[in-house]
């Protein structure tokens, strides 16, 4: 049975090139002639093997993507087919020939035959005249483009990216395309001995950075003091507040917001109901959990960068201290949180503020049961094998499984805990960072197997009793792993988000879609993890 071509794009976007490329061949794609949507997928393949590739190497894949959709748009005409040709042509190092090519789309997009929408068509003229050597009509196209869908992010970085690899390949500068960038985001945190009515002019001073700065989206909690007059200044000048609480909403409210002045609650459920998005990074309840905070923290941060990343847009952290002697005032939180930011050399703002709540600097406080734990946590399974019969298992368990395990048991690092799960193995380490090496290894091993590995990641909370995991942060991994995407490493949004502010951009993270799933995970949001 063929694998219908949007899964097998779907596997090349997730970084499991070598899984699509698979799939393609098997399905008899690789040999249609006459199927244009068959052979744009073979040009997106190739075109994905190119960028993996150097030298005359990757020329000559340029060359056979370029052929790919130039057969395909022979068969139905149309500019995105088409202006890939012309493109891909310059990225193999024939300017002139890419010229004339993209001198076709132009023409097409004049004759007004084409069934597109305005950004798409004024975008594809903004390419095309670019790969001509006419800046500044590129300049003209972009921002009529940009005036037909002002808002749409997603699409504004989609042609920044394709701009700005033709403008590297013709030695040009790319400073003409910096005001088309969307905007840019915010990770935010502060202290909580702000008062609600404070005559410092905190406000003033966070409405004039979100207006200086371009903010168009804003990632942190939701606790009394900073927290809120940021979240209120950002929804103010109409950005997106993406809300991480670190549990459920009602402890939250407990932990964080009822505690100190009255003011503050209706504040926070306010912002709440305006946000664009409220993520709970656990769902305990009870006393106060050091770890979930440090987790919902990192996530703040992590989606920041995802986002920035993703928008080929910038992100910078606002944090509001106090007057203490240290370079983060004396707020142990805000200290983590600006140190962290700092490492992974991004930009930082702080804005003094003396506390006025009576509300003291937090100590590192140590609240939290003893046998809880952050864990990054692998499940690795292998697609179909559990619907072999015994005879079938035993034939692929030693002609194939065996010697990868005796592969996994060869690598340097196997997490702080290892245990089988029916046919399954969980890997479990203290940090994403050496998870996803981990997970990348294991991917890199990529020995013939007719069933292909299936890697899922979770990043939470587990209880470790007697050296076994287990609680909701595991059953969370069980979730997933229904969901993960054969040949590629796909985690949840939490170890995402984590692995970014740990990693920088060291990994490639793509977002592949949002699933329902059923127990603790819910509808979450999925990435897929590629070196």
């Amino acid at each position: 049975m063929a694998t219908p071509l949007p899964l097998i794009t779907n596997l090349a976007r997730a970084g499991a090139l070598a899984r699509a490329e698979a799939l393609f061949a098997e399905s008899g794609y690789g040999a249609a002639t006459d199927d244009p949507a068959a052979l744009a997928v073979k040009g997106r393949l190739l075109k994905g093997r190119a960028l993996l590739a150097t030298g005359k190497e990757q020329a000559n894949l340029f060359k056979l993507s370029a052929a790919a959709y130039a057969a395909a748009d022979a068969i139905a005409p149309a500019p995105y087919l088409l202006i890939n040709v012309a493109t891909l042509t310059a990225l193999r190092g024939e300017a002139g020939l890419a010229a004339q090519v993209a001198e076709v789309v132009l023409e097409r997009i004049a004759a007004g035959s084409v069934a597109e929408t305005p950004y798409w068509l004024a975008a594809t003229q903004a390419e095309a005249l670019l790969l001509k050597g006419d800046v500044r009509g590129a300049n003209a196209a972009l921002a009529e483009a940009v005036a037909h869908d002002p808002d749409g992010w997603a699409d504004h970085a989609a042609t920044l990216r394709q701009l700005g690899q033709i403008l590297d390949c013709q030695g040009l500068s790319k400073d003409w395309l910096i005001p088309y960038r969307p905007p840019k985001s915010l990770h935010f945190a502060g202290h909580l001995g702000v008062a609600p009515d404070t005559k410092d002019d905190l406000r003033a001073k966070v409405d004039a950075l979100i207006a200086a700065e371009g903010i168009g989206f804003g990632y942190g909690a939701l606790a009394a003091g900073a927290d809120i007059v940021i979240a209120e200044a950002l929804l103010a000048h109409g950005a997106a507040l993406h809300v991480i609480l670190p549990t459920a909403e009602r402890a939250f409210i407990e932990q964080s917001v009822s505690p100190y002045d009255k003011a503050w609650l209706p504040r926070f459920r306010s912002c709440l109901k305006k946000a664009a998005s409220v993520v709970e990074a656990t769902r305990i309840a009870g006393h106060y959990e050091p770890r979930a905070a440090a987790l919902a923290s990192d996530m703040a941060m992590g989606a920041a960068l995802l986002n920035a990343r993703s928008l080929e847009s910038s992100a910078i952290q606002l944090l509001v201290i106090d007057e203490g002697a240290g370079p983060y005032g004396d707020g142990a939180y805000s200290a983590r949180d600006g140190n962290k930011w700092a490492k992974a050399g991004n930009r930082q703002i702080m804005l003094r503020t003396p506390r006025d709540g009576g509300v003291a600097a937090s100590a590192r406080k140590q609240e939290g049961r003893a046998d809880r734990r952050l864990a990054a946590m692998l499940h690795l399974s292998f697609d179909g094998l559990d619907a072999l019969d015994d005879w079938a298992f035993a034939h692929v368990l030693d002609g194939e499984l065996t010697p990868f395990l005796a592969c996994i048991a060869a690598l340097p690092s196997q997490g702080a805990h290892v245990e089988s799960w029916g046919n399954a193995r969980v890997f479990a380490f203290d940090d994403v960072a050496t998870a996803t090496s981990f997970a990348l290894s294991l991917n890199a091993l990529n020995p013939p197997l007719a069933f292909a590995p299936v890697i899922a990641g979770h990043y939470g909370l587990v209880h470790d009793v007697g050296g076994a995991l287990t609680g909701p942060g595991v059953a969370a991994l069980m979730d997933l792993k229904h969901a993960a995407i054969p040949g590629s490493i796909t985690v949840s949004e939490p170890f995402a988000t984590s692995l970014a502010i740990a990693v920088g951009e060291a990994v490639h993270t793509e977002f592949v879609g949002s699933q329902a799933l059923a127990g603790t995970l819910g509808d979450t949001r999925l990435f897929a993890l590629s070196a």
